[in-house]
């Protein structure tokens, strides 16, 4: 469920903080901390490792026990030590239409993100979060790479994937049947170039019996899984391995299954590489046959985890909610009409013991009049079945009834302005430069 108060994650750096403030600097933080304490008559601070006394007799972790137990609250993370404990972030890249979301909603076994079959649907770089018992993959869904965008809101959403690839531990690059490039030539000769573990996914294999190689428009197309396996290989030859899925399929699908063993380090993923089928030259990079637990557990870096294990998210509850109705725009509507449209949720009550729903009012935003009437449709009826299909993908996702207002109002260009995109999410807020 979505992170519903940013407080708490601020109270937690603030007590990381103050626990190394106690470590670093004893008599300051026992003074300024905990001032009933006497002043530590002896401090032995090689490697954090010795112990801290007081006058009292109390230790450093009596102190520590004392400041743990004063940040107390729903969610927060044990800070116990665990040296065997992994935790990066994986960015999901590849271009527009090659099922990402898809991918990252069958690895969390959760509908995340947007998934429609309309190209460019994603606007932000999301993250859910999958954990297991030694590790934490923290993945990072992205829009689809465009080389050239067309408006700012485009050239916002190609700054997240930017800002995402510069923050990754590992790359899951996302292709399909057809090995459809990452358009940006400067940032797939990053991808090339980088040193960070590369994992290459090849979605949507389950088109390969239905493909006609002789059709026009396939010239140049890789149309079977062995030639798109041995292309990739070409192009990323340090690749830890290349795999055949099928999103669609859900945790069903063996390729997704291999996927996410990999990324969590296992148990089981020689089994679960060979429940493939037969071996396809290329999938593991040169003289390797297939990818041990212990190999895999090597790909994500050594941390602790950063988020609390039941979490699937950073994203508000009112994000999640404006992405689901956004969804429902893009199933509802046709042409180019979805693309000119934001969510923005005004109000979002929770439920209660006197009112049983969660009740969300929001207001769909458009760019011109002529927009506005076709999203209302006669009489209501287009926004109403909007509406509708909204509230199914509410309640499954929250899992409880929900009550939702719509209203469409018109943001004249609203793509193109800087100060509106910016308070929607999609461009950072330029800091002015003090004189």
């Amino acid at each position: 469920m979505a992170i519903q108060n940013w407080q708490a994650s601020f109270v937690l750096w603030i007590g990381l903080c103050l626990r190394f403030l106690v470590v670093l600097y004893p008599r300051a933080a026992a003074s300024f901390i905990v001032p009933p304490l006497n002043l530590p008559r002896r401090c032995q601070n090689k490697h954090f490792a010795e112990t801290y006394e007081t006058e009292d007799g109390k230790e450093l972790d009596s102190l520590l026990g004392e400041l743990k137990s004063a940040f107390v609250y729903e969610g927060r993370m044990d800070g116990s030590p665990n040296e065997g404990y992994r935790c990066g972030f994986v960015v999901v890249l590849g271009a527009p239409n090659m099922g990402k979301s898809t991918l990252m909603n069958a690895l969390l076994q959760e509908d995340l993100c947007i998934a429609t079959a309309r190209p460019q649907t994603t606007r932000h770089a999301i993250l859910g979060i999958l954990s297991a018992p030694e590790c934490q993959v923290c993945l990072v869904d992205t829009p689809g790479v465009i080389e050239d965008p067309a408006y700012r809101l485009q050239e916002g959403m190609m700054e997240a994937v930017l800002g995402a690839f510069r923050d990754a531990d590992v790359m899951l690059v996302v292709t399909d049947l057809f090995s459809t490039p990452i358009s940006d030539d400067q940032l797939f000769a990053k991808v090339q170039k980088s040193n960070k573990p590369v994992i290459v996914a090849i979605n949507k294999v389950d088109l390969a019996s239905a493909v006609n190689p002789g059709a026009e428009g396939n010239e140049g197309k890789t149309v079977t899984v062995e030639d798109a396996v041995a292309r990739w290989r070409q192009l990323l030859p340090n690749a830890i391995a290349i795999l055949p899925v099928t999103a669609s399929g859900g945790i069903g699908d063996s390729g997704v299954q291999a996927l996410r063993l990999i990324l969590t380090g296992g148990p089981g993923i020689p089994s679960a590489i060979r429940n493939l089928g037969r071996p396809v030259p290329g999938m593991f990079p040169t003289d390797v046959q297939l990818i041990t637990d212990e190999e895999a557990k090597q790909i994500l870096p050594l941390s602790p985890p950063l988020y609390d294990q039941g979490l699937l998210t950073d994203r508000t509850d009112r994000f999640i909610a404006s992405e689901l109705i956004r969804s429902s725009l893009f199933e509802t509507l046709k042409k180019e009409l979805p693309y000119c449209c934001e969510v923005r949720v005004q109000q979002f009550k929770e439920a209660t013991e006197e009112d049983k729903l969660i009740r969300i009012w929001a207001d769909i935003l458009v760019e011109r009049d002529s927009q506005k009437v076709i999203v209302i449709g006669k009489n209501g009826d287009q926004v109403k079945k909007v509406g509708i299909a909204a509230r199914q993908k509410l309640e499954e996702f929250f899992q409880t009834r929900i009550g939702i207002n719509l209203r469409v109002k018109v943001d004249k260009d609203w793509r193109k302005k800087d100060n509106k995109l910016q308070e929607f999410g999609y461009l950072k807020v330029k800091k002015k430069r003090k004189n």
